[in-house]
């Protein structure tokens, strides 16, 4: 299979060399600073890198903007100059595609996949999130994370894994959801469950506060009462559970920390990508059958 990799981090990067030893024909492009073998071709153009491949994997997220996501090079591809040149039948594979993106591959003929709709991909994603979240507290807390008081801002699979993981190393649990049967179950896990409405008069309790929510979910009034010594920790996209320019001029500590396995966990991270991939490439023949 030829496989074209377009734009991208170290996961993209490191997915190429999987791919490459596993004997695919792998050509890449707008990733000049990645370090790779040799072998692995780097075009200086777009649509020879496109030509003939099979499948093109783009980042995870793949967009930023009016642009793909190239943290890797010094280029500004747009998304636009990107489905100009792609083939009607190529897979494309990538992360958060927009309305326009899954527009344009309709009108392209290109069979999109966008990974972060697929469960497989999504929890062990959260996985390498939950992990990569322990750790940074480690580091960044004054204190241990044993007896550690955390609120944990959300019950999606990021909370629920991190839950668990903190729980183990001895913390103080409490989780932050505002649907009735996620406290439910909340507290059948045998952690607290805390109601959004109580969060501004329970909010000054906590040593480490962790936001897994893409949405304003801590108001300015509540973040004021947050406690000069507590470790917040941001781990959604913007924007985010809480006000990051009001933490600052209050004087807290505010790590902002999304995309926490392409940083921490890049190999693993890209090995999660191409099993993924595979399988929806499976996926599609045995649909095509």
């Amino acid at each position: 299979m030829k496989v074209a990799l377009v734009g991208g981090d170290r996961r993209s990067a490191l997915l190429a060399q999987l791919l490459w030893r596993d004997g695919h024909r792998v050509r890449c492009y707008a990733l000049e600073k990645a370090l790779l073998p040799a072998e692995i071709p780097r075009d200086s153009c777009l649509p020879a890198a496109l030509y003939g491949a099979d499948a093109v994997i783009l980042p995870v997220p793949a967009e930023k903007g009016p642009l793909l996501n190239t943290p890797l090079s010094a280029q500004n591809l747009t998304l636009e100059e990107l489905w100009d040149n792609l083939w009607p039948e190529q897979w494309v594979f990538g992360g958060g595609f927009g309305e326009a993106s899954a527009a344009r591959a309709l009108q392209g003929g290109q069979i999109l996949c966008d990974l972060l709709r697929r469960p497989g991909f999504v929890t062990g994603n959260a996985a390498l999130t939950a992990e990569a979240a322990v750790g940074i507290l480690i580091r960044e807390s004054e204190g241990s994370l044993r007896h550690s008081r955390c609120l944990l801002l959300g019950c999606g699979r990021i909370g629920k894994l991190l839950a668990r993981k903190l729980a183990g190393l001895g913390a103080d649990v409490t989780v932050m959801a505002r649907k009735a049967a996620d406290r439910a179950l909340v507290a059948e896990l045998g952690y607290t469950p805390l109601e959004l409405e109580a969060l501004e008069g329970r909010i000054g309790d906590f040593d480490l506060i962790v936001n897994t929510v893409p949405a304003r979910v801590l108001s300015d009034a509540a973040l004021c009462c947050v406690a000069p010594e507590a470790l917040l920790l941001e781990l959604a996209s913007p924007p985010g559970g809480f006000n990051r320019d009001l933490a600052r001029n209050i004087g807290l500590r505010a790590l902002i920390a999304p995309g926490l396995p392409g940083q921490y966990s890049p190999l693993a991270a890209a090995r999660l990508m191409r099993r993924e991939i595979e399988a929806a490439l499976e996926e599609g023949k045995e649909t095509l059958l």
